[in-house]
């Protein structure tokens, strides 16, 4: 009864013993199973870290080379933006190719074929001439040559070097401006009648659609200039003009620009009668 007992006893604490094992073999897998989602989360994770720190590198690496191009583009465009200024500079004040016998030719306000020629003889640097300028020459440019009674002729009479290049500077403005310029050198002259002149002349002449080149061929002409310097010379010998401003009415009468303009106008007035007979 004793043995049995007992190997009834041995037998149960057989069945326990397996029946642990039994569940620690089942637990085990349990426990691995869950640690196996939390190790494939880091993978995951550190997969992920690689593939970004990838993505930065190359990224970081476009945008240098993004930005090597263009500034290399930028340079490149400021360059040849440079280099055509440059061209374009040098081109404006290379000299060109000068008509001198047009050049030389006195200007003409109104219609040549008007039957009264008012020939001026007037000095760019002189303040009586600017004075003319101000008053009588405007209203001889009203009552005679815009009614087509009259043209006029300016005449070059210059009393020094800067009569002679400022004349020659005139001379390659557009002659359809010729008189519009010259009229604002005399009612300005004040403003730019000293030694750092040429400036001045050269900016206005640019005003009216002289060029550089331009300006600087007829500045440049020696022949221009002695031309323009004769002129004095010729009206001397000519019409025995001493001083300016001076009138010579159709080749013949001679009288002061600063004369009363009622003076003026008796003279011109008879001079049509002459002509009217």
């Amino acid at each position: 009864m004793s043995k049995s007992k007992e190997t009834k006893s041995n037998k149960t604490n057989s069945k326990a013993s397996k029946a642990k094992e039994a569940e620690k073999d089942v637990v085990e897998p349990i426990e691995e199973d869950k640690k196996s989602p939390l190790a494939l989360i880091v993978t995951v994770f550190a997969v992920l870290a690689i593939v970004f720190g990838i993505g930065l590198i190359n990224n970081s690496k476009k945008t240098t080379d993004d930005n090597i191009a263009d500034k290399v583009e930028d340079a490149t465009e400021s360059d040849i933006t440079e280099a055509s200024s440059i061209d374009f500079e040098d081109a404006v004040e290379t000299e060109l190719a000068l008509d001198l016998e047009k050049a030389s030719t006195p200007r003409i306000l109104g219609n040549p074929d008007a039957p009264i020629k008012i020939s001026e003889h007037s000095s760019f640097t002189c303040g009586a001439c600017a004075a003319f300028h101000k008053d009588n020459f405007k209203q001889i440019k009203k009552d005679y040559v815009d009614t087509g009674k009259a043209y006029i002729v300016f005449d070059d009479f210059p009393r020094n070097s800067y009569d002679v290049k400022i004349g020659a500077i005139a001379r390659c403005v557009p002659e359809k401006s010729y008189f519009k310029f010259i009229q604002l050198l005399f009612e300005t002259q004040r403003d730019w009648l000293n030694e750092d002149f040429l400036p001045h002349i050269k900016q206005n002449a640019k005003l009216t659609g002289a060029s550089s080149g331009q300006i600087n061929s007829c500045l440049g002409s020696d022949e221009l200039k002695e031309n323009i310097a004769k002129r004095q010379e010729d009206a001397h010998k000519s019409f025995g003009i001493k001083g300016t401003p001076t009138l010579v009415i159709n080749d013949s009468v001679v009288l002061s620009g600063l004369d009363p303009y009622s003076k003026i106008k008796k003279t011109l007035d008879a001079e049509l009668d002459k002509l009217a007979e």
